[in-house]
């Protein structure tokens, strides 16, 4: 009971020990307020699917793919006998290509997707 603001001797509620009291309600309820936001986030996670998890990670990282990638093959001409150059430049074409095209599905499913919700936001009016 310690931190429960006390009359003291002269009739008077302790200050420091109400504003204590305040302190830990406080943080109590910050406390409260991030477990509720963190249970939310947990479970926006768990309801979205792999494909769109995976989406939003080549949304984010394809380009530094992309570059890693281009790099590489920048980097490795030197190692690589010019005979096998072409290969090498065949197989990065192939992967940057592929990353390519994923990501074009990525932006023209999510196009779709508005444009249908657009459409039934139209017909219901």
């Amino acid at each position: 009971m310690a931190n429960t603001p006390m009359m003291n001797d002269k009739g008077y509620i302790d200050v420091n020990s109400a504003l204590k009291l305040k302190e830990a309600e406080g943080r109590v309820e910050v406390d409260k307020m991030q477990a509720e936001s963190d249970a939310k986030f947990r479970e926006l996670l768990i309801k979205e699917s792999a494909k769109e998890t995976a989406s939003k990670h080549l949304a984010k990282f394809a380009g530094l793919y992309l570059l890693i990638l281009v790099l590489a093959f920048i980097g490795s001409i030197k190692f690589i006998p010019e005979s096998n150059v072409a290969v090498v430049a065949g197989l990065i074409t192939l992967v940057v290509t592929n990353l390519s095209t994923i990501l074009k599905g990525i932006v023209e499913a999510k196009d779709s997707k508005e444009e249908e919700e657009l459409l039934t936001k139209g017909d219901k009016k």
